[in-house]
């Protein structure tokens, strides 16, 4: 009977302890545990479901170091900062046909035209048509990969701070925005290339996760050089801006294309992500201290493209999936897929990678999927409805044709019903 009592009296102690939280060391952290946040992102132009599940699964999941990771291009930035800085370099001859290694550039035929560095008229002619030499072959899923490297084996012999001054060039402070105002304005270029700008809402999407507990990275196909430049000098000020400071992007969490890296002060050879570990002033773009690194001609692998982008994700992001993922084209959809919440950037006049994500999407690890219709040429920006997109293209009546094209595709393959 005396045990019986006993027992019945510890089960009491634990009850109590337990519900009032008292110094009896039960589940004491709940105490501290911060209460699930009110998470708000600005409406800019998301589209209504896209940002109701996103500040849902915000909020229920804040707090808990749980991993967000991005491509750059057309995803957190409308068009791409690594091709208009080749362009850049190219418009002022930092880069020209003469002086490109033919070692590391091959001969080819594509359709049926015999292409080499000899027989184009530029540089930039040789990438573009680079970009579809193996697409004749069937079941080619990773075309670009090798194009991804040799637009970085090229700058072979400079240093890092050789190349930024042309990203800054490329980028121009942002200006490319103004294209947004409407439809028929110019767009903004270098060298035959669209300049690019921050989507204000991803701005703000990075600083609320950032201020809600969530470990962010960067994974671009662009070179690390300049899309950490990027990141460092824009995208964080942004984001400062907007959350406050000290609110932005760790420098080794910006992952991109690199090659093996030389010091021309004790010859030795050096990767760029033990590098930013290891070195702060590397890692912070120090120009003094990155002009001593030239680029040599030797990728250093998995490059960050397609699966080599889900590899420098184990590698250095994490083993687990990641809570979320963010991505906008088929070199994104391996480390979507890997993602328990999938944001797919979604470039309205681009047919090819919304039939790339519907066959994705069918065959796909259990997780959500978030469709943000987006517009990169005319008019670029988010899109919430397709009121907004018949009113920004107007004046474009066969660009609205195009992109309401790609619309009703989604919404045959059962995306895009709250649009």
């Amino acid at each position: 009977m005396m045990f019986k009592k006993r027992v019945a009296w510890m089960v009491g102690v634990l009850f109590v302890c337990g519900s009032v939280l008292t110094g009896c060391g039960l589940k004491a952290d709940v105490a501290t545990r911060p209460e699930k946040p009110v998470v708000t992102l600005e409406d800019g132009n998301w589209n209504p479901a896209v940002k109701a599940t996103l500040e849902r699964l915000i909020a229920e999941n804040a707090f808990q170091g749980k991993k967000a990771v991005f491509d750059f291009d057309n995803t957190t930035i409308c068009r791409d900062i690594g091709e208009a800085t080749f362009a850049a370099m190219v418009e002022a001859g930092q880069l020209n046909l003469d002086d490109v290694s033919r070692d590391i550039t091959p001969s080819f035929v594509l359709g049926d035209k015999k292409l080499s560095l000899d027989t184009v008229a530029s540089l930039p002619e040789f990438y573009e048509d680079f970009l579809s030499a193996t697409k004749h072959q069937n079941g080619e899923k990773t075309p670009y990969s090798n194009s991804y490297a040799w637009v970085v084996q090229i700058m072979a012999g400079m240093s890092p701070d050789q190349i930024l001054p042309f990203s800054q060039k490329a980028f121009g402070d942002n200006i490319a925005m103004q294209d947004s105002g409407a439809a028929d304005l110019k767009e903004t270029k270098i060298n035959g290339y669209r300049m690019p700008f921050f989507y204000p809402e991803m701005v703000d999407l990075y600083g609320t996760l950032l201020k809600n507990g969530y470990d962010v990275y960067v994974c671009s196909a662009s070179n690390i050089w300049t899309v950490r430049w990027m990141v460092a000098n824009n995208l964080n000020k942004l984001i400062e801006a907007k959350h406050g400071t000290g609110i932005s992007i760790a420098p080794d969490h910006v992952i991109g294309v690199n090659v093996l890296l030389k010091d021309n002060r004790d010859g030795k050879l050096y990767k760029d992500r033990l590098l930013v570990k290891n070195n702060s002033k590397y890692a912070n773009l120090d120009l003094e201290e990155i002009s001593h690194y030239e680029l040599t001609t030797q990728v250093v692998y998995p490059i960050t493209g397609y699966f080599g982008k889900v590899a420098n994700i184990i590698k250095y992001v994490t083993k687990e999936r990641p809570f979320l993922i963010g991505g906008d084209s088929s070199n994104d959809l391996p480390m979507l897929d890997r993602a328990e919440n999938r944001l797919w950037i979604t470039r309205l006049e681009s047919l090819g990678y919304q039939k790339g994500l519907v066959e994705q999407m069918g065959d796909s690890l259990p997780g959500n999927w978030m469709i943000q219709p987006v517009l990169y040429k005319k008019s670029p920006g988010f899109v919430a409805t397709q009121a907004e997109l018949d009113k920004r293209l107007a004046p474009k009546p066969s660009a609205l044709a195009k992109t309401t094209k790609v619309v009703d595709f989604l919404k045959e393959n059962g995306q895009l019903s709250q649009f």
